[in-house]
Parts: structure tokens; C-alpha cells; sequence
């Protein structure tokens, strides 16, 4: 299992959104979350190749978003 993802990583996985199994690519996106006027810019996640909606947030982000105030 690799540790570290990089922007452009191509992984399977279950999308909330379209219901099924897909592949998501990892890229650096600005996010923002629900309710804040908060924006963290660059941000590594995970992106359905269908939908385009944020999957998931590797681990190796969460320093990024403690460091902006976001994850506790």
C-alpha cells in the first residue's frame, strides 16, 4: 500500500454521489468548507472521474487543514 499519494494518483473507489465503485484521481484543489467563509487553497484530495465531486481527504492533508484552522 503506498503511504504518500501525489496529485495525478489514480485509485478505485465508492463515490457517495454516483453510488458505485469508480476510479478517482488525486489533485490539488482549493476547499472550502460548508457554513465558512474559510478557504484552504492547494489542498491534496481525492475526485470521482465521473461526477468531479471530493471523494476524500488523504490523510497526509489534515496538518494542512489543522494548520488553517479547520480539522480539530
Amino acid at each position: 500500500m503506498k503511504s504518500l499519494w501525489t496529485a495525478g494518483d489514480i485509485v478505485a473507489c465508492s463515490c457517495p454521489n454516483c453510488r458505485q465503485v469508480v476510479q478517482s484521481r488525486f489533485e490539488l484543489r482549493n476547499i472550502r468548507m460548508p457554513r465558512s467563509r474559510l478557504s484552504v487553497p492547494n489542498v491534496l484530495v481525492d475526485v470521482c472521474n465521473l461526477c468531479d465531486n471530493i471523494i476524500g481527504i488523504p490523510s497526509q492533508s489534515i496538518p494542512q487543514l489543522r494548520e488553517a484552522g479547520w480539522a480539530k
